[in-house]
């Protein structure tokens, strides 16, 4: 005898049984289609993010990036990563008490948000996953920098140096003007190369950085700026010629001794 199980029906096997069977798996689909399309909706990479228009972005679409740490100082509010695609700013309104160093590959989760110019991320969660070389810098003009593209980008830009001085501030960065082709570009660097900014003053200096980009309440960009991690990224003309006549002046030494 077959036993009567309450609130479902008392099927034998035959070809209702297979139709109640096959009319419970038609019920469940919506659900798992619902979750694959939730997946599907997750933006995976910098460049969809930045694609986003504002009332997209403003929609808080979810985001899991992987990318690698170009330039992160809490303390001066500036924090990018960059993948394969671009780079990205993250907002720090939703990120977590941790402190990145330049280089180190990260995987971030998070969500979308409009920003004051290009589409950000706010991210709820992230995790370091190791170590990556900085990206490959993209070298740019003044004009393109000033037209805000290159927003959050990994770039490079040579001037001359006008002056160095050290911010007051818990961040602590060398803010540095140079001459470039269109006027003065402000360069905030963690690390100087050399002994002292003096020496840095008329060198002309080879910057590679992320393109900060501010703007007004009316998404309008009114100044840009360049943020260097490491001082390996500031290559300066005087530092390759005074490494040159150093190794002249020994070669000519060592030279002396032996004869």
């Amino acid at each position: 005898m077959s036993k009567v199980v309450s609130g479902f029906p008392n099927f034998r096997s035959g070809p209702l049984s297979h139709l109640f069977v096959l009319a419970m798996c038609l019920a469940a689909l919506p659900i798992r289609i619902r979750a694959q399309a939730s997946d599907t909706n997750e933006l995976r990479t910098a460049a969809a993010v930045r694609t986003l228009t504002v009332e997209e972005a403003q929609k808080h679409r979810p985001v899991r990036l992987r990318g690698v740490a170009t330039f992160y100082e809490e303390n001066f509010f500036s924090r990018f990563i960059q993948d394969e695609t671009a780079g990205i700013y993250l907002s720090g309104s939703g990120v977590p008490p941790i402190h990145l160093v330049p280089g180190q590959l990260v995987e971030v989760v998070g969500t979308t948000e409009a920003g004051e110019f290009a589409p950000i991320v706010v991210p709820i969660n992230i995790r370091i996953l190791g170590e990556k070389p900085l990206p490959v810098a993209k070298p740019v003009t003044d004009e393109q920098l000033a037209s805000g593209v290159e927003d959050s980008q990994f770039v490079e830009i040579s001037g001359v140096v006008r002056s160095v001085e050290q911010l007051q501030d818990a961040s602590h960065l060398n803010m540095i003007k140079i001459a470039s082709a269109s006027g003065l570009l402000t360069i905030y660097a963690a690390q100087l190369p050399g002994r002292t900014a003096e020496d840095l003053v008329d060198c002309t200096l080879r910057v590679r950085g992320v393109c900060s980009s501010k703007f007004n309440r009316r998404r309008q960009l009114f100044d840009v700026r360049i943020m260097v991690s490491r001082a390996q990224d500031l290559e300066s003309r005087f530092w390759e010629l005074l490494r040159i006549s150093s190794r002249a002046i020994s070669w000519c030494f060592n030279r002396e001794i032996r004869e």
